[in-house]
């Protein structure tokens, strides 16, 4: 599965060095990501991103097999998903 994704522009992000924190302002709930979490959400709000482009991301910028990020992150991506603060297009 190679789906593409973008962020949801209503969710409301604040910096927080190598993490963000994450708002949805329909649910008051907060989310914070790690640094790699980071990275795959700046990557996906520059015009969304497919899986294997946030798997290049990944490797590239941490040291980490392209087999692990992918399953890193599917996962993610299926949270976010989930909790409404991404969509697939």
């Amino acid at each position: 599965m190679n789906q593409k994704y973008e962020v949801n522009p209503d969710v409301l992000v604040t910096d927080l060095d190598d993490e963000l924190a994450l708002l949805d302002p329909h649910t008051s709930r907060m989310y914070t990501l790690n640094a790699v979490g980071r990275a795959i959400w700046q990557a996906l709000r520059v015009g969304g991103k497919r899986e294997d482009q946030l798997v290049q991301v990944v490797t590239q910028e941490f040291d980490v097999a392209a087999s692990q990020a992918q399953a890193d992150i599917r996962t993610l991506l299926g949270d976010l998903d989930r909790e409404g603060l991404v969509r697939r297009v």
